[in-house]
């Protein structure tokens, strides 16, 4: 993709297991004009060659998958200001307030928490057993188990409830929006 030199360097890069990051970072690439990559290729490219960076993965255990990994490569190639750098997660509960924290408590430090490093957002993706490998799936289906025993813990404990047995894609571009508008004024900001 060519960009023009007027337009700011952007950088998605995905880690994706069973589709959902590939899918919400392809969406936010192509409404960016940004370069994509999978996370695969992280060795091969210079962070600090972009203006702005956007990492997304999957959530595992309450953490985003390959930050620790992608913070090392970040440090190490005098890459984008952690201003410039955008994260996102997703994972399979739906959004809301009281739970979105949880993978950037558990992913970040506490002092890039109260820093407020890095500006963070979470998208809910879905349930895919194709793609994981036999522990994952093994642990996935002795949870879909274990979780019906909560269904009476709200709404979106049902949901996951329901949805977990078979999987799910709540995929929604309309999700990427609020990324999308402040990586357009990083854009623009890193251009002025």
């Amino acid at each position: 993709m060519i960009v023009e030199d007027t337009v700011a360097q952007t950088l998605v890069m995905y880690n994706s297991v069973t589709g959902f990051s590939q899918t919400y970072a392809t969406w936010i690439a192509e409404e960016l004009q940004a370069q994509l990559l999978p996370f695969d290729e992280l060795d091969s490219v210079n962070l600090a060659d972009y203006d702005v960076v956007i990492y997304g993965a999957g959530v595992r255990m309450s953490r985003i998958r390959g930050f620790h990994t992608f913070r090392k490569k970040l440090a190490t190639t005098d890459g984008a200001p952690a201003e410039n750098v955008i994260v996102w997660a997703n994972g399979g509960t739906p959004q809301h307030p009281d739970r979105d924290w949880k993978a950037a408590a558990g992913t970040f430090t506490r002092r890039e928490l109260a820093r407020g490093a890095y500006k963070y957002f979470y998208f809910e993706g879905g349930i895919r057993y194709e793609g994981l490998n036999k522990p994952e799936y093994l642990l996935l289906k002795t949870f879909a188990k274990r979780v019906q025993k909560y269904r009476d813990r709200g709404e979106w404990a049902a949901q996951v409830a329901d949805g977990i047995v078979e999987g799910y894609d709540h995929t929604s571009r309309e999700a990427i929006r609020p990324l999308v508008e402040y990586a357009r004024q990083l854009q623009t900001a890193t251009k002025s």
